[in-house]
């Protein structure tokens, strides 16, 4: 089972032996595959020259014909995933760093203007005579430090700023 969104409306398509169920509806689609990025698809006697443009994970830039459009593709998992709260594609937005605990700024390591993915090393702070590397929640362009090396700081002080 898919979920198909085209143009903000959602589809949902189930493939049982030659026949699609399109909302509940069936269809008899036959596809020939011209290459691997178009195909002629034919649908209740209509023709249609399919091709897809491009692909960023789920989303997709496809040609219907002379017409083309944003189409957002979900598998079984996805949806399922989705149920439970969980988005598999999502990138997490962060807007700050906290401290996790009180402790002592030893080093930065981010800066000012510099990009980070989920898990690249911030800064380290020693807590309780132990070195802690602080680590990316989530991607982002750190936007400002807040703390210096050699800072004290609290439990859920902000650390650094995020654009």
């Amino acid at each position: 089972m898919f979920e198909v969104t085209l143009q903000g409306k959602k589809f949902s398509i189930e493939k049982q032996g030659n026949e699609l169920l399109v909302n509940g509806k069936k269809l008899q689609p036959d596809a020939i595959r011209l290459d691997a990025d178009r195909l002629h698809l034919l649908v209740n006697g209509k023709g249609y020259q399919v091709e897809l443009l491009g692909q960023e994970g789920q989303n997709l830039q496809v040609r219907v014909n002379q017409s083309t459009f944003e189409v957002t593709l979900k598998t079984e998992l996805d949806l399922m995933l989705n149920k439970l709260g969980i988005d598999a594609g999502a990138v997490q937005k962060i807007n700050e760093l906290k401290a996790p605990m009180p402790g002592l700024v030893l080093r930065l390591v981010a800066e000012p203007g510099q990009e980070v993915q989920k898990g690249d090393p911030l800064l380290v702070l020693e807590s309780m005579k132990m070195e802690n590397v602080l680590k990316s929640p989530g991607q982002g362009i750190v936007d400002k430090l807040v703390v210096e090396v050699g800072n004290t700081v609290e439990k859920g002080q902000v650390l650094l700023l995020f654009r």
